[in-house]
C-alpha cells in the first residue's frame, strides 16, 4: 500500500485549528500565547496539558503525549490514522486518495452505500415521528424508550407495504443496485425486480467509529412476523464480525471507566446509556469474534461481561473469556439474574440495583470455577481433574505471566492442592501455552535506565536541541549536519527523527520542523518528541553554543586517537604502551553524545524541558 501523500497531510493539519478541534472535548483556558487544560489521557487535578496555537501542536508534560491535530484524534478518539485524518479531512472537504486502503471496494462504491444508508436512516426516522408510525412509538415507550430517547439514539421505524423504501429511493435518484449493494432491498426469487428487506420494524441504526449509518437492526412489530430481530446482511461498510453496537457512543464512557461494558441485546446497550451506563456495547447478534475483541483492546485494557445468567448467556460468556484473555484484556463477569434482561433491571428497580449487579461480578476464575460446579463434582478426584484441565486451558490464555502464575497458585488453593498439584499443573499449563512450565515465574532482565534518570533526561534535551537547531536551516543547521550523524543520537524515537530529517534535506534540500511533522504524522512517540522542540529567539544562541561543544569534542578526540596512535608506533612496548594495552578504557574515544553530566555542556544555555513548553 502506498503512502498518503505529504501534501494532504499537511493541508489537513493546516486546515484546522487545534485549539476548536481540542476545545469539543477538553476544557481550556487561556495561559499567555498557549491554552491549558486537565490531560485527557491520564487523571490530574493541575493542568499539565497545554495547546500551543502558533505551533499548531499540543503536549502533555504529565504524561509526555503530543502531537498534531491528527495526533490528538487518533490519541483520543482510539483511531488508526488514516481513520482520523479522513474525519478531519471530510469536515474540511479536503479529499483524500485511498492508496493506503487494502484491496476491496472502489470508493465510489463505498460512498454510495453510505449515501443509502444516510437517506434509509432519514426515511426512517421520519416515519416513526409521522402518524403511520403510532404503533411503532407505543411499543418504544412501553419498552422505556420515550420521544426524547427515540430521537437521542436515532430509532426509527421502517413502513409496511414492500416497496416504501425502493419507491423514496427512486425519487432521490438512488439507483436500486446501490440499494442492494447497501443492504437495503432483497432481489425477487422470480428473478425481476425487487422488494424493501425492512418492513413494518422498529429500525436500530448501526454506526461506524465515524459515526456514520453501516447498517440497521430490526425488530418486528407483527407477533407472526419472523424473523423477530433482522439484521442487515454484510456489504462493503459494514462486516458483522468487525462490528460492535454503540462503540460510537460509548467511547468517552470507555475511557472514563477505563472497561467496556459488552451486553447482548441493543435494547440491552440502549437503556443502558439512558441511564448512564455510558461504557455499553454489543456484539451483532453472533457470537463475539477474535476481530471484535481486538477492537475492544484498543479502547480499554478492562471488560466486564454483562450476560444472561441461563445457559446460552454462560455459554456465551464463556467463548468471549477466551477471546478477550487472548487479547491481553482483563476480564469480569457480572452475570445477570436468571430470566432478567438488563432493561428490566434498571426500568424496574434502578441504576443503583445494576450497579450492584455489575460490582458483584466475578474474576475469570472464580466465574468458571462456579460454573465448573453447576456441572461437575469437584468433591471427586475425576470432577477436579476435569476442572483443572478447563480451567488451565483458560489461564493459557492469559498474556501476562505475572497474572498467569497468580492464577495458578489461586486455582491450587480453590482445588485444595499441595505442592505436588501445583508442580503437576504447572506442568500442563506449559503444555497449553506452548511454553514450559517455568516461564511464568522466569524473572525479567534488569532494564536499562529510561527517560526518568537524570543522564537520559538531559541527554534527550540535548538531542531535542540539535533536532530544533537542524530543522531551523541556515549556516548552523549545516554545521550540526556535519558534525552529527544517527548514530550519535541514542536508539528510539529521536534517532528516527533525525534519520528522517536527513532522509527529508537529501530529497528536497531542505527539511523545517513543519515537514518532519507531516513525515512523521502517523507516529505518535514522534509527533509528542516534535511537539516538545525547543524554541525562541535564544535558540540560535543555545544551538551556537552547544555545538561549538561538540566540534570542540570532535577535535579533542582526533588528537587524542592521533597521539595515540603515535605513542604505540614509535614506542608500542614502552610504558605508556604497556598501560594502553592494559588500561584502553582510559583513551578510548568518547561518544559526541555522551550522557550529560549533572551540569549541563554549557550552563549559561537555558533548556526546553517538561518544566518548560518552550
Amino acid at each position: 500500500m502506498g503512502r498518503i501523500p505529504d501534501d494532504v497531510i499537511a493541508r489537513v493539519i493546516e486546515a484546522h485549528d487545534i485549539v476548536a478541534v481540542i476545545e469539543r472535548h477538553v476544557p481550556l483556558k487561556r495561559a499567555g500565547s498557549a491554552f491549558k487544560g486537565l490531560c485527557p489521557f491520564h487523571d490530574e487535578k493541575t493542568p499539565s496539558f497545554t495547546v500551543n496555537p502558533s505551533r499548531q501542536s499540543f503536549k502533555c508534560f504529565g504524561c509526555g503525549k503530543g502531537g498534531t491535530v491528527i495526533t490528538f484524534v487518533m490519541l483520543h478518539l482510539r483511531m488508526a490514522f488514516p481513520e482520523a485524518l479522513r474525519m478531519l479531512a471530510q469536515e474540511r472537504g479536503i479529499p483524500v486518495p485511498d492508496s493506503r486502503e487494502p484491496a476491496g471496494p472502489p470508493k465510489g462504491e463505498l460512498e454510495a452505500c453510505l449515501r443509502a444508508l444516510s437517506f434509509a436512516q432519514e426515511l426512517f426516522t421520519r416515519a416513526l415521528a409521522s402518524e403511520e408510525g403510532a404503533e411503532a412509538r407505543r411499543y418504544l415507550e412501553a419498552r422505556g424508550f420515550p420521544a426524547e430517547a427515540q430521537e437521542r439514539f436515532g430509532l426509527g421505524y421502517a413502513p409496511a407495504g414492500w416497496d416504501r423504501l425502493l419507491a423514496a429511493a427512486a425519487a432521490r435518484k438512488i439507483d436500486v443496485a446501490t440499494l442492494e449493494l447497501a443492504g437495503l432491498v432483497v432481489p425477487r426469487s422470480s428473478g425481476s425486480g425487487h422488494y424493501d428487506r425492512f418492513r413494518h420494524r422498529i429500525t436500530f441504526p448501526v454506526r461506524n467509529l465515524l459515526g456514520q449509518v453501516v447498517t440497521f437492526g430490526a425488530r418486528a412489530l407483527a407477533p407472526d412476523d419472523m424473523p423477530k430481530y433482522l439484521n442487515g446482511p454484510e456489504t462493503p461498510v459494514f462486516r458483522k464480525g468487525a462490528t460492535l453496537f454503540a462503540l460510537d457512543m460509548a467511547r468517552d464512557g470507555t475511557r472514563r471507566r477505563g472497561e467496556a461494558l459488552l451486553m447482548e441485546g441493543y435494547t440491552d446497550v440502549l437503556m443502558a446509556h439512558r441511564f448512564g451506563f455510558d461504557a455499553a456495547v454489543a456484539g451483532m447478534g453472533t457470537a463475539f469474534t477474535p476481530q471484535q475483541a481486538t477492537l475492544l483492546r484498543r479502547f480499554v485494557p478492562r471488560v466486564v461481561l454483562v450476560y444472561d445468567g441461563d445457559a446460552a448467556g454462560r455459554a456465551a460468556a464463556e467463548k468471549a473469556i477466551d477471546l478477550l484473555l487472548a487479547e491481553g484484556l482483563e476480564v469480569k463477569v457480572a452475570s445477570l439474574p436468571e430470566g432478567r434482561d438488563v432493561d428490566e433491571i434498571l426500568l424496574e428497580e434502578g441504576a443503583a440495583a445494576f450497579q450492584a449487579v455489575l460490582d458483584q461480578g466475578q474474576g475469570v476464575l472464580d466465574y468458571m470455577l462456579a460454573a465448573l460446579r453447576a456441572r461437575l463434582d469437584l468433591a471427586s478426584p475425576h470432577g477436579r481433574a476435569q476442572a483443572a484441565e478447563a480451567l488451565v486451558k483458560t489461564i493459557a490464555r492469559v498474556k501476562s505471566h505475572v497474572e498467569r502464575d497468580f492464577m495458578l497458585r489461586t486455582l491450587v488453593e480453590r482445588l485444595g492442592g499441595g505442592v505436588e498439584t501445583e508442580r503437576l499443573l504447572r506442568r500442563m499449563l506449559g503444555e497449553a501455552s506452548g511454553a514450559p512450565a517455568a516461564a511464568a515465574r522466569t524473572p525479567a532482565a534488569p532494564a536499562a535506565p529510561g527517560e526518568g534518570s537524570f543522564q537520559s533526561r538531559h541527554q534527550r534535551l540535548d538531542e531535542l536541541l540539535l533536532l530544533a537547531v537542524a530543522c531551523a536551516g541556515g549556516p548552523l543547521a549545516e554545521r550540526v549536519l556535519r558534525a552529527v550523524g544517527p548514530e550519535d543520537f541514542g536508539p528510539g524515537v529521536r534517532q528516527r527523527l533525525y534519520t528522517g530529517l536527513i532522509a527529508l534535506r537529501e530529497a528536497h534540500g531542505t527539511c523545517d520542523a513543519a515537514a518532519l511533522v507531516v513525515r512523521f504524522a502517523e507516529d505518535p512517540e514522534a509527533c509528542a518528541e516534535l511537539a516538545d522542540l525547543p524554541q525562541g529567539p535564544d535558540l540560535a544562541e543555545r544551538g551556537e553554543r552547544f555545538v561549538d561543544h561538540l566540534e570542540r569534542r570532535r577535535r579533542l578526540q582526533r588528537r587524542m586517537e592521533a597521539a595515540q596512535q603515535a605513542r604505540e608506533a614509535s614506542d608500542p612496548q614502552g610504558p605508556l604502551g604497556e598501560m594502553l594495552s592494559t588500561h584502553p578504557a582510559r583513551v578510548t574515544p568518547t561518544p559526541a553524545l555522551p550522557p550529560a553530566p549533572p551540569q549541563a555542556p554549557f550552563p549559561a544555555a537555558p533548556r526546553a524541558g517538561p518544566e518548560s513548553p518552550g
